[in-house]
């Protein structure tokens, strides 16, 4: 007996979404993977921030700096880290935002060299090696010698860690065939001296104050602790977008603080001249 029209035309409609599934799982995987055709949208390397702040990360990764020395993730913990992920045989962006994060640092060590911190450039390319670690870091982007103490390059260990990292950090990318290069977040990750996600910056953009507040944020587990007002005040007065990756003045906060302070001052001031006026009439 035969299928009719209707039959036809729900079998095929079967048929199309089974192979549209087919598409969109094998698409996925190879997001994961980091290998899709340059056809995606960049939007699918966005970062859900507000997933991921306060993602504690695996402090047992294995790392290897450019002498082939092996450290962890929880090595670098106890002070605010800066995470920025690279490939090294990128020739554009990676060594752009290498050079970026170098300089602002640079400038963070004249105007607070009191702000402790540490930074570590991540490859997520499985082919990158020591050997090509050193080339970027040698040909490309050296770390400047005054901050070498603080900011080292590395790859991780075992290959298979570095999904794992990834993922946990909301971080993804892809290869571009056509254009041979990954596509992947522009994001400056801070973390908190306890090994938590506590900031993202986007892009080569953000100012030396931009990067001193997302320190300070980073550090707010000790601030309880140390007492600095200063920094508290600082941070209280600016406020995070989201949308930016940047921080935004948060105009009725200054706003209410000064009022506040004037009201304070004008009393200590009526205060002062009552405390005048009896010691010269002497009542």
């Amino acid at each position: 007996m035969g299928l009719n029209s209707s039959a036809i035309l729900a079998h095929y409609k079967k048929v199309l979404f089974v192979v549209f599934g087919l598409v969109l799982s094998t698409q996925a995987f190879a997001i994961k993977d980091g290998m899709v055709d340059s056809t995606i949208s960049p939007d699918v390397v966005k970062i859900d921030q507000a997933k991921y702040l306060g993602t504690p990360l695996d402090k047992n990764i294995v790392l290897l700096d450019e002498k082939g020395n092996e450290f962890t993730l929880g090595d670098q913990m106890g002070k605010p880290l800066i995470l920025l992920f690279s490939y090294y045989t990128c020739d554009g962006v990676c060594e752009v935002l290498n050079k970026y994060l170098a300089n602002r640092l640079k400038e963070l060590e004249e105007s607070r060299p009191d702000r402790d911190y540490r930074a570590l450039t991540i490859s997520f390319d499985k082919k990158d090696t020591v050997e090509s670690m050193m080339h970027f870091g040698h040909h490309k982007v050296g770390v400047p010698e005054e901050l070498k103490d603080r900011w080292k390059l590395s790859v991780l260990k075992n290959p298979e860690d570095i999904e794992r990292l990834t993922d946990s950090l909301g971080v993804r990318y892809f290869w571009s065939y056509r254009d041979r290069v990954f596509v992947h977040p522009n994001a400056f990750i801070f973390i908190t001296p306890k090994g938590r996600v506590a900031r993202y910056l986007l892009g080569a953009e953000f100012t030396v104050e931009d990067l001193n507040l997302a320190l300070i944020d980073a550090d707010w587990e000790k601030i309880s602790q140390a007492g600095r007002v200063i920094d508290i005040l600082a941070g209280a007065c600016f406020s995070y977008n989201y949308e930016e990756g940047k921080y935004t003045l948060n105009y009725t906060l200054v706003v209410g603080l000064i009022s506040l302070l004037s009201g304070i001052g004008i009393t200590l001031f009526a205060f002062k001249v009552k405390i005048n006026k009896k010691k010269k009439t002497g009542v």
